[in-house]
């Protein structure tokens, strides 16, 4: 067997085109670089000339606590606006459809709670008898819709004739982008 000769520093020299591009680039950089660095200073100059004028015509300027305040109440807007945007991304009509297709006579859907971050769903439920309930959680596995499909806790409701089994499970949607 022959001996292997690796060599993985190459002994090439730059090409001619590369050096240029390279230079190129560099010089792109340094020009983008002055020019953000004279729109700032333009910009420190015109925010020096309003506050001058605020001031001629008797203006306060703005206090930098209600600077602040709006500045946490824009973030905190932020923050509910990604909420909402993740919510509204939830695939509805799959998650929906696979919970119709896996209904069950003697089963009653309480309540559906998502988690857009975590993918997952909680399903909250009443089933008669307990082998209603795991036939319901077989169906939403094979759904084809929900994976991950397990039973969080369950307890037999005492309060009521037919002894209920109140269960819930958590389910995580599958992304079919």
């Amino acid at each position: 067997m022959r001996a292997l000769h690796l060599d993985f520093a190459s002994s090439r020299k730059p090409s001619l085109l590369g050096l240029a591009m390279f230079t190129l680039g560099l010089i792109v950089l340094m020009t983008v670089w002055q020019r953000h660095t004279h729109i700032n200073q333009q910009l420190l100059t015109l925010d020096q000339s309003i506050l001058q004028l605020k001031e001629r015509k008797g203006l306060k300027p703005a206090e930098p606590q209600l600077q602040a305040k709006s500045s946490a109440d824009l973030l905190a807007k932020i923050e509910e606006a990604k909420k909402l945007a993740s919510f509204l991304m939830i695939p509805w009509g799959d998650v929906l459809n696979a919970l119709e297709s896996s209904a069950l006579d003697g089963l009653a859907l309480l309540a559906i709670e998502p988690d857009a971050k975590k993918r997952q769903l909680k399903i909250t439920a009443e089933a008669k008898n307990k082998d209603i309930m795991f036939s319901y959680l077989e169906k939403l596995e094979a759904s084809g819709e929900l994976a991950n499909v397990y039973l969080l806790k369950h307890e037999v409701v005492e309060d009521v004739d037919q002894h209920p089994i109140r269960f819930v499970a958590v389910a995580t949607w599958k992304d079919h982008q």
